[in-house]
């Protein structure tokens, strides 16, 4: 997880039943199916303080950083 703060994160819970989970670059394909698994169960998350939509996702084995588009309804992994 990418926080520079001496604070403790605040969590979420974000949870995407009906969007589209897609990796920015071709080597996280492998980690889609887990990542899209964990959103449309509801998944801990941290929102990045720096950039609106942005968060770092707790998953089962490691952390995703995903960006939320609304508007097309997908889920973009970074």
């Amino acid at each position: 997880m990418g926080l520079n703060s001496t604070l403790e994160p605040v969590a979420i819970w974000l949870q995407f039943r009906q969007y589209k989970v897609a990796p920015l670059n071709p080597l996280l394909r492998g980690r889609i199916g887990e990542l899209e698994r964990e959103l449309r169960a509801g998944a801990q998350a941290y929102p990045d303080s720096q950039r609106r939509d942005f968060y770092d996702v707790q998953l089962t084995d490691g952390w995703a950083y995903i960006h939320v588009y609304q508007d097309a309804r997908i889920v973009y992994q970074h």
